[in-house]
């Protein structure tokens, strides 16, 4: 994935590369994990050719994470570029090239591979839709498999255990800091080259494709007659699929609205929402497994346990820090806010008045940020659910265990959909 992701980086920056290309790769990491892996056994499937497995698993974490890595690493790509060109000037060329760019990418290498590693550790979509109907299990789905089997002894010992595992597997990463970027070059310095730009967009249309081709085909044609026969009415009528959906939406929207006015109430108090944020961060870098067990051995005995709270209360704890982080992005307010006491306003009508308004755009993008996430998470929802409690993803998992594809497709669709609205819309040029 970094080597893909430096290849994507290298054709953006001499291809000249914008926004709209740019959006277009990141679609395919907006999709969730495990619509990602639907898709494409779907349509490996019209192929012929089943994907279940390790490399459907594979595949499926390379298309969904390499815009990820991609986003993380251009800017580190960019400033180092001037270094390059002089190489080129001194006759290093080809594969010796690498030896000029190596050395002070690696700092930044290391950091984006240590949250890849975590995203890859604790995913678990993507390995419950393609892996576990081959007898293939990651610490995730084992954890998830042993809470839930009958035939175990101590479930929730067994999933602690291996809960524990995970943690300490992720330990290593979570030394591996993200460090400063260089200046970037200016995009005018570059000398563009079309044909990277069109390699670059090729890619990106291809993942799209194999996430999303069998999604449609699934969801639209029948199956037996090849007739055009949209299966959505029938999935919105199955009880599990309005149960979930019903739920995911109260619970995105209560997690989305709790973050934001969080961090807009410590917002005025920067050094108390730096604080918050980095204790929180944990949380959300964390593979979600650790936090789900947590929160059972934590609440096992208390009313929460089995209701749809707990889902409230993990989602707020997993999403707290990307709030937080929008919100500290609102440059320069402070300074108006003291303008507006100077003239004569308390602290709190400054900001109410001044601080606020100037961070509607950042309180927006939090939360266009924080509800796509939360409607179509899966990793808590699967561990914390209880029968009433039913999340949209689980619903989606239960079609597919039922045999019910057709109707899975084209809830995948749907939050396709609802994926790439929230892109453009934290995208627009408006906020």
């Amino acid at each position: 994935m970094l080597g893909l992701a430096w290849v994507l980086a290298y054709l953006a920056l001499l291809g000249g590369v914008g926004r709209g290309l740019e959006a277009l790769l990141m679609l395919s990491f907006y999709i969730p994990p495990f619509v990602t892996g639907m898709g494409l056994l779907f349509t490996f499937q019209s192929l012929g050719k089943p994907i279940y497995g390790v490399p459907g698993i594979l595949l499926a974490w390379a298309l969904h994470y390499t815009p990820l890595a991609y986003a993380l690493l251009r800017p580190s790509l960019e400033s180092v570029l001037p270094l390059l060109r002089a190489a080129r000037a001194h006759g290093v060329v080809g594969i010796r090239r690498l030896r000029v760019l190596l050395p002070p990418l690696f700092p930044s290498l290391l950091s984006i591979g240590g949250v890849l590693y975590l995203a890859l550790l604790g995913n678990f979509g993507v390995p419950a839709v393609l892996g576990l109907p081959a007898g293939v299990y990651t610490l995730p789905t084992l954890a998830y498999a042993r809470l839930n089997s009958p035939l175990s002894q101590d479930q929730l010992g067994e999933a602690a255990a291996l809960g524990l595992a995970l943690g300490i597997l992720a330990l290593p990463a979570l030394l591996l800091r993200p460090r400063p970027l260089l200046e970037a070059v200016p995009r005018e310095a570059l000398v563009l080259k079309p044909l990277f730009r069109l390699t670059f967009a090729l890619y990106a249309l291809l993942a799209l494709l194999l996430s999303t081709w069998g999604l449609l085909r699934e969801a639209l044609l029948n199956p037996y007659t090849g007739g055009f026969e949209p299966a959505f009415w029938a999935a919105l009528d199955l009880p599990l699929v309005q149960k979930g959906l019903g739920n995911s939406l109260l619970l995105a929207v209560g997690a989305a609205a709790g973050v934001t006015l969080l961090a807009m109430a410590l917002r005025p108090f920067p050094r108390a929402l730096r604080q918050l944020r980095a204790t929180l961060d944990l949380h959300y870098t964390l593979p979600g497994t650790l936090l789900g067990l947590g929160l059972i051995l934590l609440l096992a005995s208390t009313p929460l346990y089995a209701t749809v709270w707990l889902l409230l209360l993990a989602y707020l704890l997993h999403f707290a820090s990307l709030a937080l982080r929008s919100l500290e992005a609102g440059i320069g307010v402070e300074a108006k806010v003291v303008a507006a006491r100077v003239h004569g306003l308390s602290l709190g009508r400054s900001w109410f008045r001044v601080g606020y308004p100037l961070l509607l755009p950042q309180a927006r993008a939090a939360f266009f940020l924080v509800f796509p996430l939360a409607f179509s998470e899966i990793t808590l929802s699967a561990l914390l659910y209880a029968p009433g409690a039913e999340t949209v993803g689980v619903a989606v998992l239960g079609a597919l265990n039922a045999g019910l594809y057709r109707e899975a497709a084209a809830v995948g669709l749907l939050l396709t959909l609802l994926s790439t609205l929230a892109l453009f819309t934290l995208g627009g040029r408006r906020w």
